[in-house]
């Protein structure tokens, strides 16, 4: 089978199924698994897929297994707030974000029960998450399909109402299954953050539902590379007090240390 044909029929089936792994597309194909992770990272850097642990998921929203099988009683609406899109924000900084997102995993072991914000940065380390026994609470559609291919990983999605720009849940109804969580550690990110307002988004529904997850948390873990430094936001999440490690490329800034003793600041760049 040509390449062209094998990548032909690899991203049909991930659009149609959502996901799919590794072996079995290279059942589907008739070629080795080794030939298949080739097919993917092409297709990745192409924009046809998006690469996951163990296989591949679609990158086409409107065709996500999510969202087809929710019932017609959710509502679905758009939020507007000061947030770019999704997928304009996992184009901001990737290569930033995907090393926050592999410093971020040592804080993920066996046996926790994580929470994961709709931050594109979040959904970076979802990709980096392997298949380990772990549950993870999330009201992104994105981050649920980034963890579709992983059998031990255990996904909790919170409902509410949905945002088709963000690819998410909010409002009330999130709110309130947020709060009946204990979490082991929250991974969060932000629109900017500042030693004197702490950590921000643009949107006041957004900033709520951030600080509920804060709120039900035992570990907060920001990550947040550098060009969020400073950075103005409409709405305060929490204060970096709440924080227990920051996690950024380079933070070039020694007020931080000297403000929030007890932070835990990694570099992912030093």
């Amino acid at each position: 089978m040509l390449q062209a044909e094998r990548h032909k029929i690899i991203c049909s089936h991930v659009s149609q199924h959502g996901s799919a792994l590794v072996r079995d597309l290279a059942q589907l194909c008739q070629v080795s698994q080794e030939t298949i992770r080739r097919d993917l990272t092409t297709l990745e850097r192409k924009n046809r897929i998006i690469r996951s642990f163990g296989g591949a998921v679609s990158i086409e929203q409107d065709e996500s297994p999510v969202l087809n099988g929710l019932p017609s009683s959710v509502k679905l609406g758009q939020m507007v707030d000061g947030a770019e899109s999704f997928r304009k924000r996992t184009e901001e900084h990737p290569e930033a974000k995907m090393k926050i997102a592999k410093a971020a995993l040592k804080f993920i072991q066996p046996g926790d029960c994580i929470m994961m914000d709709n931050s594109s940065t979040c959904w970076f380390l979802a990709r980096q998450i392997p298949d380990i026994d772990i549950t993870v609470v999330t009201n992104s559609v994105k981050i649920i399909q980034a963890l579709a291919c992983r059998d031990r990983v255990r996904v909790i999605g919170i409902g509410g109402e949905y945002s088709e720009r963000h690819d998410d849940f909010h409002g009330p109804i999130s709110e309130s299954i947020i709060r009946s969580f204990q979490i082991k550690t929250l991974f969060l990110s932000c629109q900017g953050f500042n030693i004197e307002n702490g950590i921000r988004d643009g949107s006041e529904i957004n900033s709520k539902l951030k600080n509920i997850m804060v709120q039900v948390s035992e570990n907060r873990v920001l990550l947040a590379d550098n060009s969020k430094l400073d950075k103005y936001a409409f709405s305060q999440v929490c204060t970096l007090n709440d924080i227990n490690v920051l996690i950024t490329n380079k933070l070039n800034d020694k007020r931080f240390n000297q403000r929030f003793p007890n932070l835990n600041i990694i570099e992912c760049d030093k």
